[in-house]
């Protein structure tokens, strides 16, 4: 080998055995890094804690009860009193379960509520009537001045819902379209069965209202009326036949196929079960309109209120909840789905905690045990039984946490263990190309060794030489 090549060559050496070494101290300082966080994941796990099962006795007290004839009753907390009194000692609070007859409320989903269009008859209404010659308006004047025009409705393009107003007015008996009936009222109709008689107008909120001919003639004709027709006549005066005034509504008839019963009136056990709902509900609508007072002061149905049964079981709901409900859907071919929830009422029977708060005299045994209990509101002293009680509820609730905790710190040791693994892995594949460097090293080191001694005999060859 020639002189430069072998000075070329140990320059290539050298420049590989220095990268090689470099190469060594990146991965040293990566294990070290490695180190550094398996130190961490072992940290971590020797600050875990291992969770503890709870232990019943931690949830077990011991408790007083005693029984008077219909409560099983327990004493639930006892404080000796601060002042001298010569019949008791303590003040105890004990608890009991009964069952207490409730007024409840509930929320229907989907009700489905079905009405139909029909019309009713609202108290008789004091007023002033006017009149035109024709007879085709009366002019109703309130006692605050307020003017009413009732037309003839034999004027009118009758629609549907119309007609229906008409028609149940028929029905119930309140006017008549000329067919027999056993309440007679006041015949509409001429002898071709077309409607005559009949005035009315539709208010602001397009509802129709109705008054007969007749009548509104008879109120006329009883009262004091000017000399000269005024259709702005509004001298109220008290006529002696008062204008009846009907008007149209909806008739709530079915909640889902639940038929609605209207209660004009009240049974003796409905009373009793509505007064129990307007006693625990008081702030809802229904509570509000179940009773109305007559003239003698006593409560009275108001006709708000329906009755249907589902179940087996009777319910209570009032006109304008069943009405908000029919009217809230708003969205096409889902009614059901869209309209309100209907509230609906009962009263029942309810097992209830009862809690009471009295002066007992509480005496003891040797052991410092109640043995005996006599309360203010009570003549009787009861014995009392002295039990071990585990709270089961709050005991559960531990072992859930418990349980829980467990397979958390489960799923953390598997994590630090999946980790510390990985490391590990990494660790392992340094260290093998650390020792594939350092195997190099030693290799790139003899080499080097050798192309000094040819180097250094060719120096000493080219010197001899020329030497000589």
């Amino acid at each position: 080998m020639g002189m430069a090549a072998s000075q070329a060559r140990y320059l290539a050496l050298t420049a590989r055995k220095t990268n090689t070494e470099w190469e060594g101290q990146q991965i040293n300082q990566a294990r070290t890094a490695l180190a550094n966080q398996t130190a961490n994941l072992f940290n971590r796990l020797l600050n875990m804690k291992v969770p503890d099962a709870p232990d019943t006795t931690d949830y077990t007290t011991l408790q007083y009860s005693y029984k008077d004839g219909d409560n099983a009753s327990v004493l639930d907390n006892w404080k000796q009193l601060s002042t001298a009194d010569p019949e008791y000692n303590y003040v105890v609070d004990n608890w009991y379960y009964a069952d207490i007859y409730t007024g409840i409320q509930k929320l229907l989903s989907n009700p489905e509520v079905t009405v139909r269009f029909g019309a009713t008859k609202t108290s008789s209404l004091p007023a002033g009537v006017a009149k035109e010659d024709n007879e085709q308006y009366y002019y109703v004047t309130d006692k605050d001045g307020n003017v009413t025009t009732y037309h003839n409705l034999k004027y009118d393009k009758m629609d549907t819902d119309l007609e229906n107003c008409i028609k149940d007015l028929d029905e119930r008996g309140y006017i008549d379209l000329g067919e027999p009936k056993d309440v007679r009222t006041q015949n509409i109709t001429d002898e071709d069965g077309n409607i005559t008689d009949l005035y009315g107008y539709q208010d602001k909120n397009k509802v129709w209202h109705f008054a007969t001919k007749r009548n509104l003639e008879e109120s006329y004709q009883s009262q004091i009326i000017p000399d000269e027709f005024d259709p702005e006549y509004t001298a109220y005066q008290d006529p002696q036949i008062e204008v009846k005034d009907y008007f149209s509504t909806y008739k709530p008839e079915y909640v889902g196929n639940c038929k609605l019963t209207k209660l004009d009136n009240y049974a003796l056990d409905e009373q009793t079960e509505l007064e129990q709902i307007v006693k625990d509900v008081p702030e809802s609508d229904f509570a509000k309109v179940v009773f109305t007072t007559d003239e003698d002061g006593n409560k009275v149905a108001t006709g708000a209120i329906y009755k249907f049964q589902m179940n087996g079981l009777n319910y209570y709901t009032c006109y304008s909840d069943l009405v908000n409900c029919m009217e809230t859907f708003d969205q096409y071919g889902k009614p059901i789905e869209s309209q309100e929830k209907l509230p609906y009422y009962r009263a029942t029977y309810i097992n209830q905690k009862i809690t009471e708060t009295n002066k007992a005299l509480l005496e003891t045994d040797g052991d410092g045990r109640f043995v005996s209990a006599k309360f203010e509101d009570d003549s009787v002293k009861y014995s009392l039984n002295v039990e071990t009680v585990t709270d089961e509820a709050a005991y559960n609730d531990a072992m859930n946490k418990y349980y829980h905790d467990v397979q958390v710190y489960e799923k953390t040791i598997a994590e630090i263990n999946a980790k510390t693994e990985i490391i590990q892995i990494e660790d392992r594949t340094l260290e093998l190309r650390l020792r594939q460097l350092d195997t190099e090293q030693k290799a790139l080191a003899t080499e080097m060794d050798a192309v000094k001694k040819v180097i250094k005999d060719n120096v000493e060859s080219t010197f001899k030489t020329f030497g000589e």
